[in-house]
């Protein structure tokens, strides 16, 4: 499934276009309440899935852009590497193709999902849910290594991240009790 620019409105769906992973009933990145890292991960996987399947490097570079904009230029281009170092462990460790949906897309494959709840293990220190969703990803009864060790790495980097969201938005709740509320209208 391939990042695709947007058809014309042909009037059906109530003037929406129906994405491959609406079609197909995934859910949507808000349902799973994605944290931005999270968020930011899926994309950067997405791109460098696209990279692998077309060979192109302009997704490559999408990735690049787009993690340097959401966590600047010292962490984006690690948060790319970890995730490359992921897809790579994931190529050489599991026997079976690879689902992804396009660039942007707010729905969440099924194996992207199951990418994410690994993470989500790593990052809560929970080992029996990590080597489960180790085997069940890879397709593997033993531990695969180098999928668990790059795991860990990415995992530990949205960790990071997760942690300053918080304070930044502790700091914004407290900012915000000491002004007077804004109403806005949608």
């Amino acid at each position: 499934m391939r990042n695709k620019s947007p058809k014309p409105n042909d009037g059906k769906a109530g003037g929406e276009d129906t994405c491959a992973g609406h079609a197909l009933g995934f859910p949507l990145r808000a349902e799973l309440e994605f944290l931005p890292i999270e968020n930011v991960t899926l994309d950067i996987f997405r791109c460098l899935c696209e990279v692998y399947t077309t060979g192109a490097a302009q997704p490559w570079e999408i990735a690049m852009k787009e993690a340097e904009a959401k966590l600047g230029p010292a962490e984006g281009p690690l948060l790319v590497a970890r995730v490359t170092a992921l897809l790579r462990a994931l190529r050489s460790e599991r026997k079976v193709g690879f689902s992804y949906l396009s660039i942007g897309c707010q729905h969440v494959s099924p194996d992207e999902l199951a990418v994410s709840g690994l993470l989500k293990a790593a990052r809560s220190g929970n080992e029996i849910a990590l080597d489960r969703g180790l085997k069940l990803l890879v397709e593997d009864p033993q531990t695969p290594a180098r999928t668990q060790f790059a795991a860990r790495a990415l995992a530990s980097m949205q960790s990071q991240h997760i942690a300053s969201d918080v304070d930044v938005r502790g700091e914004a709740h407290a900012s915000q009790k000491k002004t007077a509320p804004a109403h806005y209208l949608h």
